[in-house]
């Protein structure tokens, strides 16, 4: 079976300043089958910022997102999740 890979917008909430900090939380609230591939922190509006995950799991991983989005949802510090693209990976 092939991966596919997510790029995951989180909203952090708005006490959360550490990103870093925030990634390894969400890293470490995800079954080993999904792993972080890249990350990137960009602005939203005046000094607020959102994260960009990269995250790769098995393309038949049974709810597609959803369990991905739960799980992120439930870290603290994150507000909301938006998935911007699910792409196959070669």
């Amino acid at each position: 079976m092939a991966d596919v890979v997510a790029i995951v917008k989180i909203y952090p909430s708005e006490d959360v300043s550490d990103m870093e900090s925030l990634i390894l939380r969400i890293s470490e609230s995800l079954p080993n089958t999904y792993r972080i591939i890249a990350n990137e922190t960009i602005e939203i509006a005046y000094g607020y910022k959102a994260l960009l995950l990269h995250i790769r799991f098995p393309e038949n991983t049974e709810g597609g997102t959803e369990e991905l989005e739960s799980k992120i949802l439930s870290v603290a510090g994150v507000s909301s999740v938006e998935i911007e693209a699910v792409s196959r990976t070669l």
